[in-house]
């Protein structure tokens, strides 16, 4: 997401990675649900996988063989906003969030930022907590990487939950790109957002973060606002994922899918139905969340209800 090139111009780069942008951030739980427990115990992992070692949080209990990995947005960010998926754990349900290589707690790689890199991290995670079959929910740039470990590791995932996820080709991004382009032109136009935009990735990232929101006024919660950024975690993935086509690989897949979408998100309807396109031999629920951008943060009351559900019908 090289921050700087993508909106220096309103002909914003088509950088590949910068396309699935996870204006992803940190700390704090945001919108908590009510229904959710008041205590889960949580664990702090230090992972090996390969050339890094990965900081991972799982909260709940994964005992009972329930388990949710979160795979975070960005590429470059941690995933400490996922914390706020931590409301679905419990006694018999554990979520499992994890720092990509090179982010937050997470150390920087050796051997690169390829994509199949970050399938052996994930899959490292997964044998960390010690499940054999896991649901594996991925956000944005996430939603890719959950999309190829399930055509690496199928025999490991039990199910997908896609939210905002980046499609399974380059191209299609490319047009999600040029959407979110005029999105925040047309915000500075309305002065919401600043022009010229800042120059540092960390001021940049909340300058355009209303692009991101249905409402672009909406108050942003400090999971989103204290967002950390590993600009050379992004730049070298997005040179690495270069122009990628996994659609022959995604159609392969047959596990049930949830894929969530916000209807305002300013990636645009049509890479949500690419991707469901993509999933043709999958059980696909697909849910347009109303009042809804690319965050799930903007919409809890929408986005929960559906995720319980599916992943209750599933459960052991």
């Amino acid at each position: 997401m090289r921050w700087a090139q993508l909106v220096t111009s309103t002909c914003f780069p088509l950088i590949l990675l910068a396309m699935l942008v996870g204006l992803t951030a940190c700390q704090g739980a945001a919108d908590v649900d009510p229904s959710a427990p008041d205590q889960v115990e949580v664990r702090e992992l230090q992972v090996l996988a390969g050339d890094v070692t990965l900081y991972v949080r799982i909260a709940g209990d994964s005992s009972a063989g329930n388990v949710l990995i979160a795979v975070n947005g960005g590429p470059g960010q941690s995933s400490h906003y996922m914390r706020s998926l931590e409301q679905l754990a419990g006694a018999d349900f554990a979520v499992v969030t994890y720092d990509q290589r090179g982010t937050g707690g997470s150390t920087e790689p050796t051997a690169g930022y390829g994509l199949l890199a970050y399938v052996a991290d994930l899959e490292a995670v997964r044998e960390a907590v010690g499940v054999e079959q896991v649901h594996v929910l991925g956000h944005s740039w996430g939603g890719i990487v959950t999309m190829r470990y399930a055509t690496v590791h199928p025999q490991h995932v039990r199910s997908l939950i896609l939210m905002g996820s980046g499609p399974p080709h380059g191209q299609t991004a490319q047009a999600g790109q040029a959407n979110l382009g005029q999105r925040i032109v047309s915000l500075q136009q309305q002065g919401l957002i600043p022009s010229p935009l800042p120059t540092s990735g960390a001021e940049l990232v909340l300058a355009i973060l209303p692009a991101y929101f249905s409402d672009p006024s909406f108050e942003v919660p400090a999971e989103l606002k204290e967002t950390t950024f590993h600009a050379e975690a992004n730049q070298q993935t997005s040179s690495s994922l270069g122009t990628w086509d996994m659609t022959q690989e995604v159609a392969t897949l047959t596990q049930p899918v949830l894929l969530l979408w916000g209807e305002d998100d300013p990636f645009g309807l049509p890479m949500a139905e690419a991707t469901k396109e993509a999933l043709s031999s999958a059980q696909v629920e697909f849910v347009l969340l109303k009042g809804c951008g690319h965050y799930w943060q903007e919409c809890p009351g929408e986005f929960f209800p559906p995720v319980r559900t599916f992943l209750e019908s599933l459960a052991y």
